[in-house]
């Protein structure tokens, strides 16, 4: 079986590792074929997705698709799907490409976020103190905390915003914070649901830096985000794997954003879990069973950015010591970027805590 991936990041790499290792080829769409995915993929389109031409090739040439991010046209979803399958499909991808739409949808099915209300020409100036002090966030594209800024109140958001008409943003009341969570869920065509245990995240600047799994709350807090991501993807009639990020705030459970793809947060379970969150996406697709989510090891990950190229303090970029960083205990993994750049994703460092 051929799958078609849209997107060549290193979501898309790692995914390819984990399709062949069960026999299965990838075919990637992307616009450059300097992203990481390239080096491995076995058969790589490169255009961009308002290019029906080459859509219709990518089209014909694979059996089933999926995303390795949420951000692809949903004009280029819909076409693909007029024939063929995309997993997840177009609508949970539409859901999550934007803040406000995850939100809404989250409060639909009875599932608590952070206070929220959509900014807009007609209400900006009358926006209620009870959402100060907030972050204002773009209701889409922004990541690793791009597209967001602290708020402390009215004047400061009239300053930031002084354009409406090319961006959408929504503003989200900061709540005490205990701790951040996310969950990955993989659900099949045939409704068969797993996860994979909680995991606690630590972010600095948006971007997350380390992240540990199994979480350490309460068994309650598990089965709670279980069920709230349970509730999501039976809506969304949704074939694939998920991640939900949660807030715990003074010990309630509030949802913060949805994933629709293998997560950073996820990374653990290649060397943690016996089926990896990437393998679990590539089974999805070729119509296998899931596989066993069971986390073999407690596992911490930290991520390795850009700025350790520049530890230096020299504006050039040098190679780091990756003894010293590693000591010889960690799993380094490296994702092929050709440019370091201050918060930019550049691997991960996997350490196995302990044995479960």
């Amino acid at each position: 079986m051929k799958i078609g991936l849209m997107g060549g990041g290193q979501l898309g790499l790692m995914m390819i590792e984990a399709a062949h290792k069960i026999g299965l080829s990838v075919t990637v769409f992307a616009d450059n074929r300097s992203c990481p995915a390239f080096r491995i993929c076995d058969d790589f389109i490169e255009s961009s997705f308002t290019d029906l031409d080459a859509l219709s090739k990518f089209r014909e040439q694979c059996e089933v698709f999926t995303v390795e991010t949420e951000n692809i046209p949903i004009s280029a979803l819909k076409y693909i799907s007029e024939k063929k399958t995309v997993c997840p499909n177009g609508e949970a991808i539409r859901i999550t490409q934007n803040r406000i739409n995850e939100k809404e949808f989250a409060n639909s099915l009875t599932i608590p976020t952070v206070p929220f209300i959509e900014i807009t020409t007609s209400n900006i100036r009358n926006i209620d103190s009870y959402f100060f002090p907030g972050i204002l966030k773009t209701a889409r594209f922004g990541y690793d905390g791009k597209g967001q800024v602290h708020v402390g109140e009215k004047n400061e958001l009239l300053n930031i915003v002084k354009d409406l008409t090319n961006s959408k943003y929504i503003l989200e009341k900061k709540v005490p914070l205990d701790t951040e969570l996310s969950i990955i869920i993989v659900r099949d065509k045939d409704g068969n649901i797993a996860s994979y245990p909680l995991a606690e995240n630590r972010h600095e600047n948006g971007i997350l830096v380390e992240s540990v799994m199994p979480a350490n709350v309460s068994v309650d807090v598990h089965k709670l985000a279980f069920t709230y991501g349970e509730r999501i993807v039976k809506k969304l009639d949704y074939v694939g794997v998920l991640t939900v990020e949660f807030f715990l705030s003074d010990g309630n459970l509030l949802l913060n954003e949805m994933a629709p793809r293998p997560h950073n947060s996820g990374h653990q379970t290649i060397n943690a879990s016996v089926t990896s969150q990437f393998e679990q996406q590539a089974r999805i697709c070729a119509g296998l069973p899931i596989g066993d989510t069971t986390l073999k090891y407690d596992v911490r990950l930290e991520n390795v950015l850009g700025d350790l190229w520049f530890s230096n303090n020299n504006c050039q970029p040098r190679e780091p010591n990756w003894e010293k960083l590693t000591g010889g205990v960690k799993i380094l993994k490296l994702y092929g970027k050709g440019e370091p750049r201050l918060g930019r994703k550049m691997g991960h460092l996997i350490t196995l805590v302990r044995e479960r």
